[in-house]
């Protein structure tokens, strides 16, 4: 088990520093091209890998931090990569699979789980950072479930799909980030370890959306 362990977090780490490498090269290429297709689907991969050893090693060693990161990032990543599958969702020619439903009923029970945890711990008096962390991951990661059922039960546009795999994939990215963040850059302020990457992604997918709204408006004039 000692064996099964070392290598899972070291294949673990080593995932965790490719797709750390790899998703700005993809953010960086031309969005639609054969280069964003190839680095954004070896970030895909990477990230599977990184969600699949990690929930080994958080449920193993019980690393409650891990799993919830995990969760959070690997379901933000697989909702936007499923999504370049819908784009014809809204007009009835590109169909949900089962998968979609159960990892959006697994996200979303998980990170119901999270904030129910974290509100527990406040009540028992628990007095670390990781209370908080838990209801603040698990109610975004619940609202990711939540946006992403109401947008499978009702009409959309032709361009949701774009702007839910933009989101999707950084959102993932960020999470991976702060991750990275929280047990390496200790040296920095315990805000700034957990704020630095939303305050640099969270603007970057609001510019990359208002560039691409233009760009829609402009092509229908």
């Amino acid at each position: 088990m000692e064996l099964l362990i070392k290598s899972s977090l070291i294949i673990h780490i080593a995932a965790g520093i490719t797709a750390l490498l790899v998703a700005p090269i993809a953010m960086a290429v031309k969005k639609g091209g054969k280069a964003h297709a190839r680095w954004g689907l070896i970030f895909f991969w990477t990230m599977t890998v990184i969600f699949v050893t990690a929930l080994f090693l958080s449920t193993v060693k019980w690393i409650p931090f891990l799993l919830m990161i995990a969760v959070f990032s690997y379901y933000s990543v697989f909702s936007a990569y499923r999504w370049k599958f819908l784009k014809h969702l809204y007009n009835g020619k590109d169909q949900l699979r089962w998968f979609d439903w159960a990892a959006l009923i697994i996200n979303g029970l998980f990170n119901i789980a999270f904030v129910s945890w974290g509100l527990y711990l406040i009540i028992q008096g628990v007095s670390s950072a990781f209370p908080y962390l838990a209801i603040g991951f698990g109610f975004f990661g619940f609202r990711m479930s939540l946006r992403n059922y109401k947008l499978f039960k009702k009409k959309h546009n032709a361009t949701t799909w774009l702007f839910e795999h933009l989101g999707g994939m950084v959102g993932g990215f960020i999470a991976t980030v702060t991750a990275f963040s929280a047990q390496i850059l200790t040296f920095l302020p315990d805000f700034i370890q957990w704020a630095w990457p939303a305050m640099i992604g969270v603007p970057l997918i609001n510019y990359w959306s208002r560039l691409y709204k233009k760009k829609f408006k402009t092509a229908t004039l």
